[in-house]
Protein backbone atom coordinates (compact mmCIF):
# COMPACT_ATOMS: atom_id res chain seq x y z
CA UNK A 1 0.00 0.00 0.00
CA UNK A 2 1.55 3.16 -0.90
CA UNK A 3 1.99 5.75 2.01
CA UNK A 4 0.26 9.32 1.21
CA UNK A 5 2.29 12.65 3.21
CA UNK A 6 -0.39 15.14 4.02
CA UNK A 7 0.36 18.91 4.17
CA UNK A 8 1.55 18.92 7.63
CA UNK A 9 3.04 15.50 7.33
CA UNK A 10 5.16 16.35 4.45
CA UNK A 11 6.07 19.78 6.35
CA UNK A 12 6.90 17.40 9.44
CA UNK A 13 9.66 15.27 7.73
CA UNK A 14 11.30 18.24 6.31
CA UNK A 15 11.92 19.84 9.43
CA UNK A 16 13.18 16.76 10.83
CA UNK A 17 15.45 16.16 8.38
CA UNK A 18 16.66 20.33 8.95
CA UNK A 19 17.03 19.45 12.70
CA UNK A 20 19.22 16.12 12.17
CA UNK A 21 21.26 17.69 9.80
CA UNK A 22 23.85 19.70 12.43
CA UNK A 23 23.55 16.94 14.52
CA UNK A 24 25.36 14.54 12.11
CA UNK A 25 27.13 17.82 11.69
CA UNK A 26 28.43 17.18 15.18
CA UNK A 27 29.63 13.76 14.92
CA UNK A 28 33.21 13.90 15.78
CA UNK A 29 36.69 13.62 13.79
CA UNK A 30 38.29 10.91 15.43
CA UNK A 31 42.17 10.13 15.97
CA UNK A 32 44.00 7.05 16.57
CA UNK A 33 46.50 8.07 18.52
CA UNK A 34 48.52 4.85 18.30
CA UNK A 35 51.76 5.58 20.41
CA UNK A 36 54.80 3.92 22.02
CA UNK A 37 54.41 5.23 24.97
CA UNK A 38 56.17 2.58 27.10
CA UNK A 39 59.57 0.28 25.83
CA UNK A 40 62.38 1.76 24.44
CA UNK A 41 60.25 5.06 22.25
CA UNK A 42 58.82 6.03 25.72
CA UNK A 43 60.81 9.07 26.52
CA UNK A 44 60.22 10.72 23.37
CA UNK A 45 56.64 9.82 23.08
CA UNK A 46 55.87 11.76 26.20
CA UNK A 47 56.76 15.74 24.86
CA UNK A 48 54.99 14.79 21.69
CA UNK A 49 51.49 13.34 23.61
CA UNK A 50 51.52 16.58 25.51
CA UNK A 51 51.56 18.93 22.12
CA UNK A 52 49.43 16.76 20.52
CA UNK A 53 47.17 16.97 23.66
CA UNK A 54 47.22 20.73 23.60
CA UNK A 55 46.75 20.96 19.33
CA UNK A 56 43.95 19.37 19.72
CA UNK A 57 42.82 21.45 22.45
CA UNK A 58 43.37 24.17 20.55
CA UNK A 59 41.86 23.53 17.37
CA UNK A 60 38.57 22.24 19.53
CA UNK A 61 38.60 25.32 21.60
CA UNK A 62 38.74 27.31 18.00
CA UNK A 63 35.38 25.45 16.89
CA UNK A 64 37.14 22.09 15.87
CA UNK A 65 37.65 20.99 12.02
CA UNK A 66 34.84 21.60 9.79
CA UNK A 67 32.18 22.32 12.36
CA UNK A 68 33.20 18.93 14.01
CA UNK A 69 35.02 18.25 17.48
CA UNK A 70 38.17 16.54 17.80
CA UNK A 71 38.16 13.44 19.21
CA UNK A 72 41.42 11.22 20.29
CA UNK A 73 42.17 7.85 21.24
CA UNK A 74 45.01 7.04 22.54
CA UNK A 75 46.46 3.70 22.75
CA UNK A 76 50.20 2.11 24.15
CA UNK A 77 51.66 0.07 21.22
CA UNK A 78 54.37 -0.90 24.09
CA UNK A 79 57.18 -0.15 21.49
CA UNK A 80 56.70 -3.83 19.71
CA UNK A 81 54.63 -4.41 15.95
CA UNK A 82 52.30 -7.13 16.45
CA UNK A 83 50.80 -4.28 19.86
CA UNK A 84 50.79 -1.48 17.00
CA UNK A 85 48.99 -3.80 14.40
CA UNK A 86 46.55 -4.85 16.48
CA UNK A 87 46.23 -1.23 18.32
CA UNK A 88 45.58 0.01 15.21
CA UNK A 89 43.58 -2.23 13.65
CA UNK A 90 41.25 -2.02 16.37
CA UNK A 91 41.31 1.48 16.34
CA UNK A 92 40.16 1.81 12.77
CA UNK A 93 37.57 -1.38 12.99
CA UNK A 94 35.67 -1.17 16.28
CA UNK A 95 36.21 2.72 16.34
CA UNK A 96 36.37 4.19 12.98
CA UNK A 97 38.73 6.64 13.58
CA UNK A 98 39.68 8.60 10.54
CA UNK A 99 43.51 9.15 10.87
CA UNK A 100 46.12 7.74 12.71
CA UNK A 101 49.43 8.57 14.26
CA UNK A 102 51.71 8.88 17.22
CA UNK A 103 54.14 6.19 16.42
CA UNK A 104 57.97 5.91 17.26
CA UNK A 105 59.59 3.01 16.50
CA UNK A 106 60.39 2.42 12.87
CA UNK A 107 59.15 -1.40 13.15
CA UNK A 108 56.11 -0.48 14.65
CA UNK A 109 55.53 2.09 12.04
CA UNK A 110 56.10 -0.42 9.47
CA UNK A 111 53.55 -2.52 11.16
CA UNK A 112 51.12 0.27 11.65
CA UNK A 113 51.51 1.32 7.99
CA UNK A 114 50.54 -1.93 6.90
CA UNK A 115 46.87 -1.89 8.58
CA UNK A 116 46.62 1.75 7.11
CA UNK A 117 47.11 0.67 4.03
CA UNK A 118 44.39 -2.70 4.20
CA UNK A 119 41.71 0.11 5.41
CA UNK A 120 42.45 2.42 3.52
CA UNK A 121 42.63 5.24 6.62
CA UNK A 122 45.12 8.36 6.37
CA UNK A 123 48.26 7.81 8.73
CA UNK A 124 51.30 9.94 9.24
CA UNK A 125 54.51 9.88 11.72
CA UNK A 126 56.40 12.90 13.43
CA UNK A 127 58.81 10.45 14.65
CA UNK A 128 59.22 7.38 13.28
CA UNK A 129 61.51 7.91 10.10
CA UNK A 130 62.65 4.63 8.46
CA UNK A 131 62.44 5.51 4.99
CA UNK A 132 60.78 2.27 4.16
CA UNK A 133 57.64 3.50 4.88
CA UNK A 134 58.14 6.14 2.01
CA UNK A 135 59.79 3.89 -0.29
CA UNK A 136 60.06 0.43 -0.46
CA UNK A 137 56.90 -0.05 1.32
CA UNK A 138 55.44 3.18 0.37
CA UNK A 139 51.23 2.83 0.77
CA UNK A 140 48.99 5.76 -0.67
CA UNK A 141 47.58 6.62 2.99
CA UNK A 142 51.10 7.70 4.33
CA UNK A 143 53.05 10.94 4.85
CA UNK A 144 55.87 11.66 7.10
CA UNK A 145 56.56 15.60 8.44
CA UNK A 146 59.84 14.62 10.05
CA UNK A 147 62.90 14.39 7.84
CA UNK A 148 63.46 10.13 7.19
CA UNK A 149 66.38 8.50 8.16
CA UNK A 150 68.07 8.89 4.95
CA UNK A 151 67.53 12.78 5.35
CA UNK A 152 69.28 13.36 8.25
CA UNK A 153 72.16 11.10 7.57
CA UNK A 154 72.54 12.94 4.07
CA UNK A 155 72.89 15.60 6.50
CA UNK A 156 75.61 14.47 9.11
CA UNK A 157 77.75 13.20 6.43
CA UNK A 158 77.68 16.64 4.95
CA UNK A 159 78.55 18.07 7.81
CA UNK A 160 81.21 15.08 8.49
CA UNK A 161 82.55 16.43 5.20
CA UNK A 162 83.41 19.79 5.86
CA UNK A 163 85.91 18.56 8.66
CA UNK A 164 89.05 18.31 6.46
CA UNK A 165 91.03 16.82 9.47
CA UNK A 166 88.92 14.67 9.85
CA UNK A 167 90.03 10.98 8.40
CA UNK A 168 88.48 8.20 9.42
CA UNK A 169 85.00 7.27 10.78
CA UNK A 170 83.36 4.77 13.06
CA UNK A 171 79.39 4.33 12.40
CA UNK A 172 77.59 3.24 16.26
CA UNK A 173 74.47 1.91 15.35
CA UNK A 174 71.39 0.45 16.86
CA UNK A 175 71.01 -2.98 15.12
CA UNK A 176 67.51 -2.75 13.96
CA UNK A 177 65.95 -0.44 11.11
CA UNK A 178 66.56 2.75 11.35
CA UNK A 179 70.20 2.14 12.30
CA UNK A 180 70.90 0.06 9.21
CA UNK A 181 69.28 2.49 7.19
CA UNK A 182 71.15 5.45 8.82
CA UNK A 183 74.19 4.29 8.14
CA UNK A 184 73.92 3.14 4.70
CA UNK A 185 72.52 6.40 3.87
CA UNK A 186 75.60 8.29 5.89
CA UNK A 187 78.28 5.86 4.65
CA UNK A 188 76.92 6.50 0.56
CA UNK A 189 76.68 10.34 0.60
CA UNK A 190 80.05 10.35 2.67
CA UNK A 191 82.02 8.32 0.09
CA UNK A 192 80.95 10.86 -2.89
CA UNK A 193 81.63 13.69 -0.61
CA UNK A 194 84.80 12.44 0.42
CA UNK A 195 86.32 9.71 -0.92
CA UNK A 196 89.75 9.75 0.42
CA UNK A 197 87.84 9.27 4.25
CA UNK A 198 87.89 5.57 5.44
CA UNK A 199 84.63 4.49 6.80
CA UNK A 200 85.16 1.14 8.89
CA UNK A 201 82.09 -1.41 9.72
CA UNK A 202 79.52 -0.94 12.18
CA UNK A 203 79.90 -1.45 15.25
CA UNK A 204 75.99 -2.54 16.22
CA UNK A 205 74.21 -2.18 19.79
CA UNK A 206 71.65 -4.15 20.96
CA UNK A 207 68.24 -2.25 21.63
CA UNK A 208 67.91 -1.72 24.95
CA UNK A 209 71.20 -2.54 25.83
CA UNK A 210 72.00 0.20 28.89
CA UNK A 211 75.89 -1.45 29.27
CA UNK A 212 77.72 0.29 26.37
CA UNK A 213 81.08 -0.05 27.62
CA UNK A 214 82.27 -2.99 25.25
CA UNK A 215 80.81 -0.56 22.42
CA UNK A 216 82.72 1.95 23.47
CA UNK A 217 86.21 0.01 23.76
CA UNK A 218 85.60 -1.53 20.28
CA UNK A 219 84.70 1.75 18.64
CA UNK A 220 87.86 3.51 20.28
CA UNK A 221 90.43 0.67 19.42
CA UNK A 222 89.55 2.02 16.00
CA UNK A 223 91.36 5.35 16.72
CA UNK A 224 88.39 7.03 14.63
CA UNK A 225 88.81 10.57 14.31
CA UNK A 226 84.62 10.51 14.43
CA UNK A 227 82.00 8.23 15.66
CA UNK A 228 78.38 8.39 13.72
CA UNK A 229 75.92 7.68 16.50
CA UNK A 230 72.75 6.48 14.80
CA UNK A 231 71.15 6.00 18.73
CA UNK A 232 68.36 7.51 20.48
CA UNK A 233 67.10 7.99 24.11
CA UNK A 234 68.16 6.06 27.23
CA UNK A 235 70.89 4.10 25.06
CA UNK A 236 72.58 7.26 23.55
CA UNK A 237 72.63 8.77 27.37
CA UNK A 238 74.77 5.94 28.39
CA UNK A 239 76.71 5.76 25.98
CA UNK A 240 78.12 9.73 26.56
CA UNK A 241 78.03 8.89 30.32
CA UNK A 242 79.94 5.86 30.11
CA UNK A 243 82.44 6.96 27.57
CA UNK A 244 83.58 9.87 29.47
CA UNK A 245 85.03 7.43 32.29
CA UNK A 246 87.09 6.23 28.79
CA UNK A 247 88.02 9.32 28.05
CA UNK A 248 86.17 9.01 24.75
CA UNK A 249 85.22 12.82 24.05
CA UNK A 250 89.05 13.48 24.47
CA UNK A 251 90.01 10.68 21.64
CA UNK A 252 86.89 11.23 19.07
CA UNK A 253 84.61 12.89 18.37
CA UNK A 254 80.51 11.86 18.39
CA UNK A 255 78.09 13.05 15.92
CA UNK A 256 75.12 11.87 16.87
CA UNK A 257 70.85 12.66 17.00
CA UNK A 258 71.14 15.66 19.88
CA UNK A 259 67.40 16.52 20.27
CA UNK A 260 66.18 18.76 23.11
CA UNK A 261 64.90 16.04 25.44
CA UNK A 262 68.58 14.52 25.30
CA UNK A 263 70.13 17.41 25.71
CA UNK A 264 67.74 18.57 28.99
CA UNK A 265 68.91 15.25 29.91
CA UNK A 266 72.27 15.08 29.93
CA UNK A 267 72.70 18.91 31.36
CA UNK A 268 75.59 19.39 33.04
CA UNK A 269 76.64 16.01 32.52
CA UNK A 270 77.43 16.84 28.70
CA UNK A 271 81.25 16.98 27.42
CA UNK A 272 82.52 20.48 26.62
CA UNK A 273 84.04 19.06 23.66
CA UNK A 274 83.97 16.35 21.24
CA UNK A 275 79.97 16.44 20.64
CA UNK A 276 78.28 17.39 17.60
CA UNK A 277 74.74 16.95 16.62
CA UNK A 278 72.09 16.90 13.80
CA UNK A 279 68.63 17.12 15.26
CA UNK A 280 64.68 17.30 13.68
CA UNK A 281 63.08 20.20 15.12
CA UNK A 282 65.12 22.08 17.68
CA UNK A 283 62.66 25.10 19.61
CA UNK A 284 65.69 27.21 20.01
CA UNK A 285 66.96 27.48 16.98
CA UNK A 286 63.07 28.49 15.51
CA UNK A 287 62.50 31.01 17.58
CA UNK A 288 62.68 33.27 14.37
CA UNK A 289 59.18 31.94 13.94
CA UNK A 290 56.58 34.04 15.37
CA UNK A 291 54.58 30.41 15.59
CA UNK A 292 57.11 28.55 16.90
CA UNK A 293 58.58 31.11 19.60
CA UNK A 294 54.47 31.29 20.72
CA UNK A 295 54.01 27.52 21.12
CA UNK A 296 57.79 27.14 22.54
CA UNK A 297 56.43 30.13 25.30
CA UNK A 298 52.75 28.10 25.98
CA UNK A 299 54.23 24.48 26.32
CA UNK A 300 56.42 25.63 28.87
CA UNK A 301 54.16 27.53 30.53
CA UNK A 302 52.14 24.27 31.03
CA UNK A 303 54.55 21.71 31.81
CA UNK A 304 57.68 24.00 33.06
CA UNK A 305 60.00 22.82 30.23
CA UNK A 306 61.01 23.13 27.15
CA UNK A 307 59.35 21.83 24.33
CA UNK A 308 62.00 18.44 22.59
CA UNK A 309 62.00 17.88 18.98
CA UNK A 310 59.08 15.27 19.67
CA UNK A 311 56.45 17.78 21.13
CA UNK A 312 57.56 20.49 17.84
CA UNK A 313 56.92 17.65 15.26
CA UNK A 314 53.95 16.61 16.92
CA UNK A 315 52.95 19.54 17.21
CA UNK A 316 53.36 20.92 13.41
CA UNK A 317 51.97 17.16 12.20
CA UNK A 318 48.51 17.88 13.77
CA UNK A 319 48.22 21.65 12.42
CA UNK A 320 49.62 20.70 9.16
CA UNK A 321 46.86 17.60 9.16
CA UNK A 322 43.96 20.78 10.05
CA UNK A 323 45.52 22.51 7.20
CA UNK A 324 45.00 19.33 4.83
CA UNK A 325 41.41 18.59 6.02
CA UNK A 326 39.88 22.36 5.91
CA UNK A 327 41.77 22.62 2.52
CA UNK A 328 39.80 19.19 0.95
CA UNK A 329 36.68 20.56 3.00
CA UNK A 330 36.04 16.88 3.90
CA UNK A 331 37.75 13.76 6.36
CA UNK A 332 37.11 11.09 3.66
CA UNK A 333 40.13 9.19 2.77
CA UNK A 334 40.35 10.46 -0.40
CA UNK A 335 40.17 13.29 -0.19
CA UNK A 336 42.29 13.99 2.74
CA UNK A 337 45.54 12.49 0.64
CA UNK A 338 44.58 14.45 -2.15
CA UNK A 339 45.19 17.63 -0.16
CA UNK A 340 48.35 16.46 1.86
CA UNK A 341 49.88 16.46 -1.89
CA UNK A 342 48.87 19.53 -2.80
CA UNK A 343 48.48 22.15 0.16
CA UNK A 344 50.92 24.26 1.62
CA UNK A 345 51.83 24.94 4.91
CA UNK A 346 53.08 27.91 7.38
CA UNK A 347 53.79 25.81 10.90
CA UNK A 348 56.32 26.21 13.13
CA UNK A 349 58.95 25.36 10.53
CA UNK A 350 58.35 27.53 8.17
CA UNK A 351 56.58 26.51 5.05
CA UNK A 352 56.36 22.82 4.45
CA UNK A 353 54.89 20.75 2.12
CA UNK A 354 54.86 17.13 1.33
CA UNK A 355 55.93 15.28 -1.95
CA UNK A 356 52.75 13.04 -3.18
CA UNK A 357 55.39 10.56 -4.59
CA UNK A 358 56.19 9.18 -0.99
CA UNK A 359 54.71 11.33 1.21
CA UNK A 360 57.72 12.73 2.38
CA UNK A 361 57.45 16.43 3.65
CA UNK A 362 60.42 18.85 2.59
CA UNK A 363 61.28 18.64 6.95
CA UNK A 364 64.95 20.26 7.30
CA UNK A 365 67.77 19.25 9.39
CA UNK A 366 69.50 21.32 11.79
CA UNK A 367 73.30 20.27 12.13
CA UNK A 368 76.28 22.19 14.68
CA UNK A 369 78.25 21.68 17.25
CA UNK A 370 77.67 21.40 20.99
CA UNK A 371 77.90 23.75 23.10
CA UNK A 372 76.98 26.83 26.12
CA UNK A 373 74.45 29.29 25.47
CA UNK A 374 73.69 31.24 28.68
CA UNK A 375 70.29 31.43 27.86
CA UNK A 376 69.27 27.61 28.82
CA UNK A 377 70.67 25.25 31.61
CA UNK A 378 71.75 22.86 28.91
CA UNK A 379 73.78 22.75 26.43
CA UNK A 380 72.45 23.31 22.74
CA UNK A 381 73.36 23.22 18.86
CA UNK A 382 76.00 26.04 18.10
CA UNK A 383 76.88 27.65 14.92
CA UNK A 384 74.09 25.76 13.54
CA UNK A 385 73.01 24.92 9.46
CA UNK A 386 69.68 24.53 8.43
CA UNK A 387 69.71 22.09 5.77
CA UNK A 388 66.57 21.93 4.04
CA UNK A 389 64.76 19.16 2.81
CA UNK A 390 64.80 20.01 -0.64
CA UNK A 391 68.83 19.26 -0.47
CA UNK A 392 68.80 15.86 1.23
CA UNK A 393 65.41 13.92 -0.24
CA UNK A 394 65.86 11.28 -2.03
CA UNK A 395 65.55 12.03 -5.71
CA UNK A 396 62.31 11.23 -7.74
CA UNK A 397 64.64 8.48 -9.40
CA UNK A 398 66.55 7.14 -6.58
CA UNK A 399 62.62 6.36 -4.93
CA UNK A 400 62.03 4.14 -8.09
CA UNK A 401 64.76 2.83 -8.27
CA UNK A 402 64.28 1.91 -4.30
CA UNK A 403 60.49 0.90 -5.14
CA UNK A 404 61.42 -1.61 -7.68
CA UNK A 405 64.73 -3.36 -6.25
CA UNK A 406 62.38 -4.03 -3.49
CA UNK A 407 59.71 -5.91 -5.88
Amino acid sequence: MGLKLTGIGLAALVASAILAAPVAAQEPIRIGYAADMSGVCGSLVDGATKAFRMGVEELNKSGGLLGRKIEVIERDTKTRPDEGAKEVRDLIVNHKVDLITGVCSSGVLLAETAVSAEFKVPFYTGIGATQTANIEKWQPYYWQVGPNALMEAVAAAEYVAKKRNWKKVVPLAYDYEWGHTSVKAFSDHLKKLRPDMEITATVPVKLGETNLTSYVTAVLAHKPDAVYGAIFGGGLVNLVKQGKTFGFFQQTNLVTLTTVDFLQTLGDEMPTTGMHGFARAPFFLMLDNPKAKAFAAAYKARYNKDPDDWAMLAYDGLMFYAEAVKHAKSTKADDVMKSVATVKYSGLRGNMTVRGLDGQMNAPSWVGTIGKDPAYPYMVIKDATRVEGEQTMPTEAAVKAGRAAAK
